[in-house]
């Protein structure tokens, strides 16, 4: 088992304050919404939904009721949207990212490093319409130099270094403590285990980067988004685990007795 796994800080207060938010609307009688998945894990929002909390992308249609701010963020505009509706927002924005949005506020001469699909970026990209670099590439094609980097939190390191290279950046700002933490953890077991299970779904960031680090190695690798584990992965005698900073613990526990019961 890796060392440092599952809900990070930031993760674990947005889940949280989600789900007291989605109690409080059902004892008030009021609607319960989401902004978006609150992180990228089903079996968070298939709690979440148990409690009566919608997705919505929108205020229009909808009735004013509990908004939860998932923990990507939400983009300036959309955030005034909602509350000129009358949506009472809870904001469970990770403070890393609220960091961000006011660093990308701020910048004199900003780009935005990461994945321009990635909700993260998204939610920055509503602060402020800046440039996206996703490659070596995009930042070789800017013109002149002199930018302030807002890296997406759960970037590859690797990616992120690569883009940085080109000299044109005169700061940036990291990948966030908690990813480069697990990223970490589980290289150091690498070495002392026949294959990896990652527990966590296929929509996280950062899960999929332990998923990719594992396989870099050349072991086999299971994304171990449900507690079934296939019989073919169960003959390894030594099994490490690991989980993204959006896996609940529920899954991570049942993942490891799954591997601990056929071991």
């Amino acid at each position: 088992m890796a060392s440092i796994y599952g809900f990070c800080g930031g993760v674990r207060a947005a889940v949280s304050k989600a789900e007291a938010a989605a109690i409080a609307a059902r004892d008030e009688g009021v609607p319960c919404y989401l902004y978006g998945d609150i992180v990228h894990s089903s079996a968070v929002m298939a709690g979440l939904e148990a409690l009566g909390a919608v997705r919505i992308d929108s205020p229009e249609g909808h009735e004013p009721g509990y908004l939860i701010i998932r923990a990507h963020g939400i983009g300036d505009v959309m955030r005034c949207r909602f509350a000129d509706a009358g949506f009472r927002i809870i904001d469970a924005t990770c403070p890393v990212v609220l960091r961000n949005m006011e660093t990308l506020r701020e910048a004199g001469k900003p780009v935005i490093i990461g994945r321009r699909d990635h909700a993260e970026v998204q939610a920055l990209l509503g602060c402020r319409c800046v440039p996206v670099i996703e490659d070596e590439a995009g930042a070789a094609s800017l013109p002149g130099d002199g930018y302030q980097a807002i890296v997406q939190t759960t970037l590859s390191e690797k990616l992120l270094a690569s883009i940085l290279s080109c000299g044109k950046f005169v700061s940036a700002t990291s990948i966030c403590n908690a990813s480069e933490e697990r990223r970490k953890a589980l290289r150091a077991i690498l070495g002392s285990v026949d294959a990896v299970a990652v527990a966590g779904d296929a929509g996280s960031a950062n899960t999929m980067e332990l998923v990719k680090i594992a396989q870099a190695s050349g072991k086999d690798v299971l994304l171990a988004s449900s507690p079934s584990i296939p019989e073919a992965f169960l003959c390894y005698n030594r099994i490490g685990l690991t989980a993204g900073a959006s896996a609940p613990d529920s899954l991570i526990d049942a993942v490891r007795k799954e591997i601990e019961g056929n071991g």
